[in-house]
């Protein structure tokens, strides 16, 4: 689903309009943007940050949204500050404990890159949460990477069986780096993809991952990687002699692990090259919510 391209939008919509939407994209996660983050993010609209400075001043002026410590937000919606400051708290904890648990997964020579997502990866998480990494493994190596990753990290994840401990490792994305770009091309997705943190990778992998996705930009035509996308490199993995070896242990870890997950798969992604392991279709409810919003907006400025 691809959700505010120029063909989408029924009636032109201004530059105010666009930020309005990038707020309202982000208040549904209940977290505010400062202004730098706002034309970073900013939906279906390439704008300088001066402009996007002018537009934010008319907003609060016509009183769409207000503004609090640098961070704006949707009318009435203040508390969000105060939210994120809290949150930002945990986050910092939790990071951590993210750079702990990819220092273990150096290990793993066939793994190419190891990245934060989700809630974590905006700083944004709750007391509670997991900690939801991303890894890229090398060519051919997709089960044999996700069986090492597993083990190295078992004293360290959180049980199905078992929520009761919070920041545990949850290793939900596994991507082939023969096969880097992600699918479907929707804004949830595009956003997924941009704040995703790298914490190391091998071989330029971050980048090469990046430029599998300019897609992004269909949706968020402003964002570039910035400062805080701090790759620590790793050496690069020598497999050349085992390569033989190799193929035969990751045709019987596929074999053993599909037959292992077959009975409780659910909504989770799986494929040659890309494994997603979701619990719930968080992607499709954020796109459903945020077209909901939209229409509420759309009718209150057509008026």
């Amino acid at each position: 689903m691809i959700l505010l391209s120029a063909v989408d939008i029924v009636h032109p919509m201004t530059l105010g309009e666009f930020i309005l939407a990038t707020l309202i994209y982000h208040d549904i996660f209940d977290y505010p943007l400062n202004l730098q983050e706002i034309r970073q993010f900013l939906v279906g609209k390439s704008a300088s940050a001066k402009l996007v400075d002018q537009q934010l001043k008319k907003l609060i002026d016509k009183g769409k949204i207000n503004s609090l410590d640098s961070y704006y937000f949707l009318r009435g919606r203040s508390k969000l500050v105060r939210i994120r400051t809290s949150r930002q708290k945990y986050s910092k904890q939790k990071m951590k404990k993210a750079r702990f648990l990819a220092g273990i997964l150096k290990f793993v020579p066939t793994l190419k890159l190891v990245a934060i997502s989700g809630a974590l990866a905006m700083e944004n998480s709750h007391k509670n949460d997991d900690i939801d990494l991303v890894l890229v493994t090398a060519k051919k190596r997709l089960w044999t990477t996700r069986f090492l990753a597993n083990f190295l990290l078992l004293p360290f994840k959180r049980s199905p069986s078992n929520k009761k401990f919070s920041n545990r490792a949850c290793l939900n994305v596994f991507i082939d780096e023969s096969n880097l770009q992600i699918a479907p091309k929707n804004i949830y997705l595009a956003h997924e993809i941009c704040q995703m943190k790298p914490l190391w990778d091998r071989d330029g992998i971050y980048k090469r991952f990046i430029d599998a996705n300019k897609w992004v930009k269909n949706f968020l035509p402003n964002w570039q990687p910035g400062s805080w996308f701090m790759v620590h490199g790793s050496r690069k993995a020598r497999l050349s002699t085992v390569n033989c070896q190799l193929s035969t242990v990751e045709n019987l870890l596929r074999n053993f692990q599909l037959w292992y997950m077959r009975p409780k798969i659910t909504t989770e992604k799986i494929g040659n090259t890309q494994l997603f392991f979701h619990p719930a279709k968080t992607g499709e409810w954020v796109i459903d919510e945020y077209y909901k919003r939209l229409k509420k907006l759309r009718l209150t400025l057509a008026s």
